[in-house]
């Protein structure tokens, strides 16, 4: 039987167009920003950014196509419109 190799999923680091982000809030939150696909059946679109800190997450379906470019403050500002409101 022939082994497949380790590194089989892997694509070079010079092809890959890493979509992530982290950023400090105000309160001096961590957040980290992921750029994901969202295939399942009640998504809003094909993808979306995933904020997550150590105490919570959020989804945030409608942000521009360059925002790894946004500062700082303009990318914490998507996820504040995202909110509901309470």
């Amino acid at each position: 039987m022939e082994r497949m190799p380790e590194d089989r999923d892997r694509v070079p680091r010079d092809e890959r167009d890493v979509r992530t982000r982290v950023v400090m809030d105000g309160e001096g939150t961590e957040w980290v920003v992921n750029e994901v696909e969202t295939p399942q059946p009640w998504a809003r679109g094909a993808r979306c950014l995933i904020f997550s800190s150590a105490s919570i997450v959020r989804r945030v379906w409608s942000y521009p196509a360059d925002w790894p470019r946004l500062s700082s403050r303009e990318l914490l500002q998507l996820v504040e419109d995202s909110r509901p409101l309470e």
